[in-house]
């Protein structure tokens, strides 16, 4: 598969139907929700997973998208009044504190094998590896041993790439991606052209910062919606200023 083309919309608001169950994977848990429309989501929660990492997850999958990743679908959820209140889910306050991230399921899809890499055409593989060192999102590994590596491959869509949550922490270190399953990729960026590519996208992307922030729930911003001065940490400007590092030529020493 191939950088896709990118199509700019605000994220949907989309109602809970039907919380089915909560995921036993992963370190954040989260829920299987149907929707209205009967769609299913994987959903994360304000009091889940707390603001910052829902905030991760939306502008990471925005500017994944900008960049032509395959990113998965997603949409921010509300759930009805009483709907957590009457569900026999043990942790389903995980969920409460305003809008969630809901990802959509991707259908007849499975973690990605280390035996599947060679799949993947070789620029995506490039822009991932180099987004993923962008954002710091050190959670992507993969080896012959296995790993916690945030990628599906569907049958109907190829690769999907999910999970942002740890991206932007910590903000004070290069952060380490000897083990990012497309850590082999790094050689590639010697050439001036691919590396001139990619910065490109990313760039690009970076200038739709306003946008993309302006989408964002207050609730994940604040831990009071009336002070802004409770902005929750890492804070958007200290996000921003990680990114900017696209601009500086010293980026490329990182990688």
């Amino acid at each position: 598969m191939a950088l896709g083309e990118v199509i700019i919309k605000m994220p949907s608001v989309v109602d809970a139907k039907e919380i089915l169950r909560q995921s036993t994977q992963g370190r954040t848990k989260p829920f299987i929700v149907r929707d209205t429309q009967n769609d299913q989501y994987v959903v994360k929660g304000v009091r889940g997973v707390g603001p910052p990492s829902l905030v991760s997850e939306l502008i990471c999958s925005e500017l994944a998208r900008r960049c032509e990743l395959p990113v998965a679908e997603y949409s921010l959820m509300r759930f009805p009044t009483g709907m957590l209140d009457f569900s026999l889910e043990p942790s389903v306050s995980d969920l409460a504190g305003g809008m969630a991230f809901a990802s959509k399921v991707a259908p007849h899809s499975q973690d990605l094998l280390f035996s599947q890499i060679g799949e993947i055409d070789a620029l995506i593989q490039q822009r991932l590896l180099l987004f993923d060192i962008w954002v710091h999102n050190e959670d992507r590994c993969l080896s012959k041993q296995g790993g916690n590596v945030n990628l599906l491959w569907s049958l109907e869509k190829g690769l999907v790439v999910i999970d942002h949550n740890l991206a932007f922490d910590p903000l004070d270190r290069s952060g380490d991606f000897e083990n990012h399953v497309f850590t082999h990729q790094r050689e590639s960026f010697v050439d001036l052209e691919v590396r001139a590519r990619h910065e490109e996208a990313l760039d690009a992307a970076l200038d739709d910062w306003d946008m993309i922030i302006g989408s964002i729930p207050l609730e994940w911003l604040y831990r009071d919606i009336d002070d802004e001065t409770t902005e929750i940490h890492p804070t958007l400007s200290e996000r921003f200023h990680l990114l900017a590092r696209i601009r500086d030529p010293s980026f490329w020493s990182l990688i």
